[in-house]
């Protein structure tokens, strides 16, 4: 059977589907195949077929932090949207890759568990949360993982510590040698706590992003990493730069570190302010900055994940 035929009867198999609708910054061509799977079992024979039958796999988050082409994307996209929170006992929680951030955080704060406040201020999932390393305010995943599983393009799961992740700043060994695999659950560390105190943290949280970041606006979270000893936000602002346009996309005039999506955007809108904010960096100050916003799709980075 081929490729296309197995696909095409696959349960749940879409095809030519419109990628902005299932990314949280609306933007983005057709994948040529898609498909959400919630059950590990059912992900890991997908991509058994992907692999017997040589169909490239793109696994997608919530696209948070996640650039889509405007010509979408070959072979199948596959979006793995386990939300299951399961509460192990008072160290430990365990996540589906689907589960988005913001909730779980919420959600271990009515069960008086502290120690994942930092997710309210990450607007993605765990999944993409693990292989980006995200964080906020002082706090990333690698503070709060004990163990992740994922799978293998045969569908084998493995494990592995923090420690076997390689964490580094918004990055993971699955941007790496692991870059194949597919993130399917994360065992993270709490600790037990008044829930009225932890659902203090979250809003004094939730408060500063609020303040500080462009909120109720379709963004691409931070477009890039901050060098050493400085921030991105405020080179692009120096620059001159805040409150730039190109078609639908702006650079936020509340940070300058965030694209917006203003007015139905294209990538090639975001990916023109892109251009510009690193040449006039890197013209007047001398800094490279480094992109941390992922770019999927046919004419984008390579990247496999967001």
């Amino acid at each position: 059977m081929s490729a296309g035929d197995w696909l095409r009867t696959f349960p749940g198999v879409l095809g030519n589907e419109p990628l902005a609708r299932h990314s949280q910054f609306g933007v983005g061509g057709p994948a040529q195949w898609f498909i959400t799977t919630r059950d590990a079992t059912v992900l890991g024979d997908v991509l058994r077929r992907c692999a017997g039958s040589g169909v490239t796999v793109t696994m997608i988050g919530a696209g948070s932090n996640t650039l889509i082409s405007d010509d979408g994307i070959d072979g199948l996209v596959v979006r793995h949207n386990d939300r299951r929170l399961r509460v192990v006992d008072d160290h430990t929680v365990e996540l589906g890759a689907g589960c988005m951030m913001p909730r779980v955080a919420l959600d271990c704060a009515s069960r008086g568990l502290a120690g994942v406040e930092f997710g309210i201020g990450v607007p993605g999932t765990c999944g993409a949360s693990v292989y980006g390393n995200a964080g906020a305010f002082g706090t990333e995943i690698a503070d709060v993982l004990i163990d992740c599983t994922s799978l293998e393009p045969s569908g084998s799961p493995v494990t592995l510590t923090a420690d076997a992740c390689d964490f580094g700043y918004r990055h993971s060994r699955f941007k790496d040698d692991l870059r194949a695999n597919a993130i399917v659950s994360a065992r993270l560390r709490v600790h037990a706590d008044d829930p009225g105190k932890v659902r203090e943290r979250t809003d004094s949280i939730q408060a500063e992003r609020k303040a500080s970041q462009p909120y109720g606006i379709r963004s691409l979270g931070s477009v890039f990493k901050n060098p050493p000893g400085d921030k991105a936000g405020r080179l692009i602002e120096a620059a001159g730069l805040k409150g730039r346009r190109s078609g639908g996309a702006q650079i936020s005039p509340k940070h300058a570190n965030f694209i917006v999506n203003v007015d139905h955007a294209t990538a090639a809108d975001v990916l023109h302010l892109v251009g510009v904010a690193h040449d006039t960096v890197r013209g007047r100050f001398g800094i490279d900055l480094e992109q941390e916003i992922i770019v999927l799709g046919r004419h984008g980075a390579g990247e496999q994940r967001g």
